[in-house]
């Protein structure tokens, strides 16, 4: 649910290696405009557009943001609209919501779509193969809904839109991707294209908890009571409305950073206090028993978390197939810090031991007592919050936020290192599209969900000029 634009030269770098300046922000910038229903923080800006599909509110439950912003501010960083020319600088979080609650793509399009007589929506289908003829033009996809084999056939053009993992393991499937691979698989291949590598993510890092002497966080058994659900349920707001307390978006520059005008650290900062369960809804992401026993000692107190995220990795990760049965799930490898000169790594230190440093060495968050308590298990045998702590706490407490990109991804016709054009049509073959976060050839410096849709924007009005519809 955050939405976050990125930076300008994320798609200005996009433009340059398609060559079409489609893909250069000032045009990009429009269909943020276009897609936006802004009700946000930021609102008297004059940045964001108002009345498109989808509804964005920054947030409205936040214990504790003022100490955060304020210790941002004597640092030397600006509170800044962070989707205004992205710079250096930290803000309240902007969520795709809508009174509190989440306000996905489905309701932003498809539910207000649903009575149309040209569409149909198969749910519980999953996609197996797509098939070619003899002109290499795709045709049409053979799908599976409850055990049962079923074929749809395709007049005009397919449209992949699976995501940076299924989409590069549904194209493989249907033998286009690395010939080499296919083979191994025994997968006939119709063209060979490098799908599945350029493999990027966020890789993350949660520093915390840093424990406060106040109540302001979130505390599930403690904050989540008749109050809050009347609250909710009345004016969209409270806790119920906050995804994992999330509440503050942070950009900084590293050494390594090219400008500091192109941040590389993200900061995501969820209010969270250490609550049963905890260590179960990180599970996702970081290795759930050392989890439960790092978090152990503090249960029950108030604290602040802070998710450190590599926003323009240089570390490049693949999918391949398990083997030829659609049903299996595909490998992915991430290959986090595995750039050569390791600079992945070496930013990601830098951005956690100045995150740490806003926490416990300025005045706002010291009015609360803002400390880290004690290391994460494996890390305890070292000097606590020193410089080697935080290079076994980056190695140890690695996780994702879930951003994978760039497996199909665009460029230039002719350059071999890619899998669709600048139309986001498959090099190779004919009457077949990919729409999601596998094209972008960089992923972009901040959350995914924001750049996703604008794709989804953009392909649509390629589809329309391509077929002269509208």
């Amino acid at each position: 649910m955050i939405y976050n634009r990125g930076n300008p030269r994320d798609f200005d770098r996009w433009a340059q290696v398609t060559g079409d300046a489609r893909w250069n922000y000032e045009n990009v910038e429009k269909y943020f405009h276009k897609i936006e229903d802004y009700n946000g923080y930021w609102s008297r800006s004059g940045y964001h557009g108002k009345g498109g599909p989808l509804s964005i509110e920054s947030v409205n439950y936040a214990p504790g943001l003022n100490y955060v912003l304020d210790a941002a501010k004597e640092m030397g960083f600006e509170i800044r609209d962070l989707n205004q020319d992205q710079k250096q600088g930290f803000s309240p979080l902007d969520f795709t919501q809508k009174r509190g609650a989440r306000f996905s793509t489905y309701r932003a399009y498809i539910k207000p779509a649903l009575h149309r007589q040209n569409l149909v929506i198969f749910r519980y289908s999953l996609v197996t193969k797509i098939h070619f003829d003899e002109a290499l033009r795709a045709v049409g996809v053979t799908f599976v809904r409850h055990g049962v084999k079923g074929y749809a056939h395709a007049n005009k053009e397919i449209i992949v839109s699976g995501g940076a993992i299924n989409s590069p393991h549904l194209l493989m499937l249907s033998g286009v991707g690395p010939r080499d691979h296919l083979i191994e698989h025994r997968i006939p291949p119709i063209v060979d294209l490098p799908v599945g590598l350029n493999l990027q993510d966020h890789v993350s890092t949660i520093i915390g908890p840093f424990v406060i002497n106040t109540t302001d966080s979130f505390i599930l058994h403690r904050d989540l009571d008749v109050g809050a659900l009347f609250n909710y349920a009345k004016d969209g707001k409270g806790p119920l409305s906050s995804p994992m307390g999330a509440m503050a978006v942070g950009l900084v520059s590293t050494s390594f950073a090219q400008s500091p005008s192109w941040p590389d650290i993200i900061y995501t900062i969820p209010s969270l206090g250490v609550f049963s369960g905890l260590a179960e809804l990180l599970e996702s992401r970081f290795n759930a028993q050392n989890v439960k026993n790092f978090l152990t000692p503090v249960l029950g107190e108030d604290s602040h978390f802070v998710m450190v995220s590599l926003g323009l990795p240089k570390s490049r990760g693949h999918i391949r197939l398990k083997d030829r049965n659609p049903l299996s799930k595909p490998l992915i490898d991430p290959r986090y810090y595995s750039d050569i000169e390791n600079q992945d790594f070496k930013a990601m230190v830098e951005g956690t031991s100045l995150i740490l440093r806003l926490y416990e060495n300025t005045t706002s968050l010291q009015k609360i007592n803002a400390h880290l308590s004690h290391p994460y298990p494996g890390c305890d045998n070292v000097l606590f919050k020193s410089t080697a702590y935080i290079e076994c706490l980056v190695k140890t407490f690695t996780g994702t936020l879930f951003h994978p990109s760039g497996t199909c991804a665009m460029g230039k016709v002719e350059d071999a290192s890619t899998v669709v054009d600048s139309q986001l049509r498959v090099k190779g073959v004919t009457g077949l599209r990919v729409a999601d976060t596998s094209i972008m050839p960089f992923v972009t410096n901040a959350n995914t969900n924001a750049p996703t849709i604008v794709i989804g924007e953009m392909c649509a009005d390629m589809i329309k000029s391509d077929w002269n519809i509208g």
